[in-house]
């Protein structure tokens, strides 16, 4: 770590930030960048942003190359779709109670770690006609598959980087960037993508513009505020370099939220095994994409079973205690 002057693009404060050097580790070119911590906000940023960013996504990057998701036969999504109905909006419960008895309301988790429904009720969802966006989601979104599969039917989601607008099992994706897009939105979320974004502010206050009255934005990020950074350090295996262009922490994101009049009012954890055993292997110079890394293969034997119940139970712990590595942050339109 050394000082050096910079200006934090989050907060504006210009100092002598701590920096720190990183290195790709996805794909294991190894290409050094050097990022620097604000030491007012604390948001770790890229000191120079790549002016070629897109050669940094190759065409088998995961989230351009998702694959949509069947929708379940006809009759079992119309009974799917009373049994949310009352599980969402509590409607329909007489119904419920008759179906409760032949047919199990599925655990749609996001990422295997929040269930869905959660995020709906958080955000005070009312029925089935509200409209979703999803930011950066790729050429497909798990996010709104697991929509679609709940009964909700205005999804929508917007990336500039895939080949051409998407539409699949009535979700469309928009090959634009979000400044682009017109109408108002109930949720728009940011499912990891925030942070690949350089005009953090632009971004956010267009998206804000887009949003109802009573609407919610929902941002899931890395978060350096964290377990796993302080441990870690640059091998923390969130820090993406150079793709994550911001690793907030939990006063920088809140205050860019504020700066473009939005308040935080909910933040859920949602840490994955991922960041350790992922971590670890940077630690020990193997790659994301290696032959022999466990995020491919589960059964290379990089580590032993009693290391990985190590990591599951610690992304348990870190959520539970909030010192995470990923989090979750609901905001509204601020009043004032």
């Amino acid at each position: 770590m050394t000082i050096f002057q910079h200006k934090c693009r989050i907060c504006k404060t210009e100092d002598n930030h701590p920096t720190f050097i990183g290195r790709e580790m996805m794909f294991g070119t190894r290409e050094e960048f050097e990022y620097f911590q604000c030491k007012s906000c604390s948001c770790l940023q890229i000191t120079n942003i790549p002016d070629n960013l897109s050669r940094f996504y190759p065409k088998d990057y995961y989230s351009l190359n998702s694959q949509p998701i069947e929708p379940p036969p006809h009759i079992l999504n119309f009974f799917l779709k009373q049994r949310f109905r009352n599980a969402l909006f509590n409607r329909g419960y007489k119904l419920n109670k008759i179906l409760s008895n032949f047919i199990k309301i599925p655990t749609l988790k996001v990422d295997k770690v929040i269930p869905a429904t959660e995020f709906i009720q958080k955000a005070n969802i009312a029925n089935f006609d509200a409209r979703f966006l999803d930011v950066g989601c790729g050429q497909s979104s798990n996010w709104l598959n697991t929509l679609r599969q709940m009964g909700f039917k205005n999804l929508f989601g917007v990336d500039p980087f895939i080949e051409s607008d998407a539409r699949y099992n009535g979700i469309t994706i928009f090959k634009r960037p979000i400044n682009e897009l017109i109408g108002n939105f109930d949720f728009i979320s940011f499912h990891h993508s925030l942070e690949h974004i350089p005009e953090q502010e632009t971004t956010l206050a267009i998206a804000r513009s887009l949003l109802s009255e009573n609407g919610v934005i929902l941002i899931r990020i890395p978060i350096v505020s964290s377990y796993v950074w302080d441990h870690y350090g640059t091998n923390w295996v969130e820090m993406d370099v150079p793709r994550h262009i911001y690793l907030h922490s939990l006063e920088s994101i809140r205050l860019l939220g504020e700066r473009v009049g939005l308040t935080l009012y909910e933040t859920i954890y949602d840490s994955l095994i991922l960041e350790f055993y992922g971590s670890e292997q940077y630690l020990r110079n193997i790659p994301l994409t290696a032959d022999n890394s466990y995020w491919l293969h589960h059964d290379n034997q990089i580590f032993t079973d009693k290391e990985i119940d190590e990591f599951i139970n610690l992304a348990e712990y870190v959520n539970k205690n909030k010192t995470g590595g990923r989090a979750c942050f609901l905001f509204k339109k601020s009043s004032h």
